[in-house]
């Protein structure tokens, strides 16, 4: 099938009403443009200062914002399968009783599906990559292919009876790892190892998954602290599970943690010290009752700290829009302070932060040398305004945005999303098969 987003046109220019550059300082520039070449910006900035382009340069008016597109770097997509089953439950007991059970029944056909249909959202809501833990990697990876949509792909490991048919985790890693190097060039898949979390392994095994991480120069995708009761089932009293996992190797640079939750000041430190990127899921965590997440003296620690939805089972959607929101009112709830995070700060944290947690810094700006995943998003919308001044876009975006705004999205300078909905995706026949999947699996 011949698809709208096969690839990127060789050079566009973008001409939008206002341009967010996005990084740390959210730099927003009046008339602006970006210039796109194969798939990354060569220029961007005031019409007025850009360079001159030749006739074969196509050109795209934007009546509206373009921004860079978001980025969610802790998820489960293919979990639309199981949404809103085990609602109520902690954690544990959701884990163990209801989501292993129905995960160990997959197919890679059940898990293309379910990651069809959660790109599919992920998109309409102006995101663009997702950091994905999930089984069948090469299953995950054509769904996201076919969608257009960046995904960094963590083959999952758990030492659960109900996994046995799996095969045993030695042989799981060598997957891994072979599906990472077959994907080592490729412009939308990146790859990494996903070592579910240090009560879901042996010491043995996690050293193994260190070990193998850095011998391959490979992501470490992983749950820390995300239990009130996880310092006690992995190391005992007198420790910690961050202690545990860095005397085991897997507290790097390269370590994506998801949560974060439950740690002390050493714990902290430690985490700073060895440069680990921290996912910060609020919505998951106050659904399952988890706990909250220093937010505050993670950040002041120096530690990069981004924002994430977790899986679609335990969020139910796959929206940062919701999650920056909720982000802002629990910490500004929780110090006391409404002026404890801003807007500003938790748009870098679904952009440029994530990306940096990713270890991407080609993604989350829209700058030269960054790649063009970019979001079109329209003001015009009912939760939007009245905008005064250049001041109050950046809250309308954090406040008021939605997919409702969300108008055209490009991921690697290919159109993914157009007039708000997916390219060539039949929204239909994708929820009809995961509705058919989902009522399988549920079946004990």
């Amino acid at each position: 099938m011949t698809s709208q987003h096969d690839g990127p046109t060789s050079a566009t220019r973008y001409v939008a009403n206002q341009l967010l550059l996005g990084g740390e300082s959210m730099e927003l520039v009046d008339d602006g443009v970006v210039d796109v070449v194969d798939g990354a910006i060569v220029w961007s900035g005031p019409a007025s200062d850009a360079p001159p382009v030749g006739p074969d340069v196509r050109n795209v008016d934007i009546p509206g914002l373009l921004m860079p597109a978001l980025i969610n770097a802790h998820c489960h997509t293919p979990m639309v399968l199981f949404r809103g089953a085990g609602e109520g439950l902690p954690v544990d007991r959701w884990l163990k009783e209801v989501m292993w059970p129905r995960e160990s029944k997959l197919t890679p056909a059940d898990v293309r599906a379910g990651m069809a249909l959660g790109v599919v959202e992920m998109l309409s809501n102006g995101i663009g990559t997702s950091c994905e833990m999930y089984f069948h990697a090469d299953a995950m990876a054509e769904a996201a292919i076919e969608a257009n949509f960046r995904s960094v792909i963590t083959a999952p490991f758990i030492e659960a009876d109900s996994f046995a048919g799996l095969g045993p985790i030695s042989q799981q890693l060598e997957a891994a790892v072979d599906f990472a190097n077959r994907h080592a060039e490729h412009r939308l898949i990146g790859a990494g190892l996903g070592p579910h979390s240090a009560y879901a392994l042996g010491p043995d095994t996690l050293a193994s998954v260190g070990q193998l991480a850095a011998d391959n120069d490979l992501l470490i995708h992983i749950h820390v602290a995300e239990l009130p009761t996880e310092n006690q089932m992995v190391a005992g009293l007198g420790s910690s599970v961050v202690k545990v996992l860095d005397e085991l190797g897997l507290l790097t640079p390269k370590t994506v943690a998801a949560h974060g939750i439950w740690v002390d000041d050493e714990d902290i430190a430690l985490l700073a010290e060895r440069g680990v990127g921290i996912c910060h899921c609020p919505v998951s965590n106050m659904g399952h009752a988890q706990g909250i997440a220093p937010l505050q003296r993670l950040q002041d620690a120096g530690i990069n700290v981004c924002l994430a939805t977790d899986g679609p089972a335990s969020h139910y959607r796959l929206d940062l829009f919701e999650e920056m929101r909720t982000a802002l009112r629990l910490h500004r709830l929780n110090n006391h302070d409404a002026a404890a995070l801003g807007p500003a700060d938790v748009l870098a944290m679904t952009t440029c932060g994530a990306a940096s947690v990713l270890g991407r810094p080609d993604l989350g700006q829209l700058r030269a040398g960054f790649r063009s995943d970019m979001v079109h998003l329209d003001p015009d919308q009912l939760s939007f305004g009245p905008i005064l001044s250049n001041g109050d876009i950046i809250p309308a975006i954090v406040w008021g945005g939605s997919r409702a705004a969300v108008r055209q999205v490009w991921v690697e300078g290919a159109l993914s999303v157009d007039n708000g909905l997916p390219v060539d995706a039949s929204i239909t026949e994708l929820r009809a098969e995961v509705q058919s999947r989902a009522r399988t699996l549920a079946q004990p």
